[in-house]
């Protein structure tokens, strides 16, 4: 080969191989540096990481392990709105109703405090006996004392409620420099996609299996206190392990 042929060969490669590193980065879909962040996480077992990066988890003792990965499609993204209002109105609604009827029960057991010391007293014994009057007392306080589980147990709901609410929104909006995730005060909407991947699963014997994993992924964007909010996407769901 003659030495003008080489240099044009020589010049064709520095043209060509910017373009070729370029195409194939370009060729990464965004998807896979995340995916691959959480694939890892959880099967090191690293919650911390984990809980920057999904609302979801892979336990590799029960479920197994993603060893590998290729993503072989994306769905259209879908967007909803997020409405945190009526969650936080249930929780003050709950609150308030617990504070009343707190209220009430303890002006009943202040107007029946003698007896209601010797009804828990005697609840105390083995044979407990009753006078007609402590009867008709316990009769009204264990009414009093089931409805306190009740409002304990509906304020409990409401809160978990809006904990599973925005709990995702959360991990999501929590970037650095950032201001912390207000649901009073943020107005936004929720942005999802779908994933698929052919993976290479590690099963909890051992075992590794191809399998087709749909990963649901989602982050949320709107704003807080006027300022705009782009959240980080993180991963909400895996099916098919």
């Amino acid at each position: 080969m003659s030495m003008p042929m080489i240099r044009r060969l020589v010049t064709v490669l520095l043209v060509l191989t910017p373009l070729l590193i370029l195409d194939a980065a370009c060729s990464t879909p965004p998807e896979q540096q995340p995916l691959t962040q959480f694939f890892r996480a959880a099967r090191n077992r690293d919650a911390t990481s984990l809980s920057m990066m999904a609302s979801v988890s892979i336990d590799p003792r029960t479920q197994g392990s993603v060893e590998s990965f290729t993503i072989t499609g994306v769905s259209e993204e879908r967007r909803a709105p997020l409405d945190f209002k009526s969650l936080t109105d249930a929780i003050e609604k709950a609150q308030t109703d617990e504070r009343e009827f707190q209220i009430r029960k303890k002006a009943y057991s202040d107007a029946n405090l003698k007896t209601i010391e010797e009804i828990l007293k005697l609840e105390r014994t083995d044979s407990p006996k009753f006078t007609s009057a402590q009867t008709a007392v316990k009769a009204e306080w264990d009414k009093w004392r089931a409805e306190t589980a009740e409002y304990v147990r509906n304020l409990t709901t409401t809160k978990a409620a809006f904990v599973a609410a925005t709990a995702p929104v959360e991990v999501s909006l929590t970037q650095p420099g950032q201001a912390k995730f207000d649901a009073t005060a943020f107005q936004g909407e929720t942005v999802t996609k779908d994933v698929t991947v052919a993976a290479q699963v590690k099963s909890p014997a051992g075992d590794t299996a191809e399998k087709a994993l749909t990963v649901t992924m989602m982050k949320v964007v709107g704003t807080q206190a006027g300022t705009a909010r782009d959240g980080k996407w993180i991963v909400t769901k895996v099916a098919g392990l």
